[in-house]
């Protein structure tokens, strides 16, 4: 019995699913998280817009939609572990697409909302503002199984972008 759940942790690990459940096959498994927005830097990398209206498309895989109960997002600042949205969904409530087993969620984010994002400061008047990095912020998505149980994806590091042209 010990290699076989040995075996199927190593499976796991490779492939880079969580599973929720402790019987294996009944078990349900999340994977894949993906993010991007509407603003892009010159490589193509997405970020937060601190000073404008940010539309956070993100999208994780499973293997069993019936399993799944809800699923609840949030933005966490990666220094100070200060947590702004969060995002509650669940099969019922609609506002995502699910098409070849992978869920798709649009988020407006407001100006000024990111984590890390910095209070404001004496007006300085400059003719171009230069965009620059105020912080970075994590995207934590937590799904919850019809069974109660639950587990967590994280995709760290998404910057946080104020003056956005």
């Amino acid at each position: 019995m010990k290699l076989s759940f040995l075996t199927l942790a190593l499976v796991v690990a490779l492939a880079g699913c969580i599973p929720i459940g402790t019987n294996p096959s009944d078990a349900l498994f999340i994977s894949d998280l993906r993010y991007e927005s509407n603003f892009r830097d010159a490589s193509g990398r997405s970020y937060i817009c601190d000073n404008k209206l940010t539309t956070l498309s993100y999208s994780f895989r499973y293997n069993d939609f019936a399993r799944i109960a809800r699923w609840d997002s949030r933005l966490v600042g990666e220094t100070t572990g200060q947590a702004t949205h969060t995002l509650s969904m669940s099969k019922d409530t609609g506002g995502y697409s699910n098409l070849n087993n992978r869920i798709s969620v649009n988020w407006v984010l407001s100006q000024g909302t990111a984590p890390l994002s910095i209070s404001p400061q004496g007006i300085v008047v400059t003719p171009v503002p230069q965009p620059r990095q105020i912080g970075a912020t994590r995207l934590e998505l937590t799904v919850y199984a019809t069974n109660g149980s639950s587990a967590r994806l994280v995709f760290p590091g998404i910057p946080v972008i104020d003056n956005c042209p």
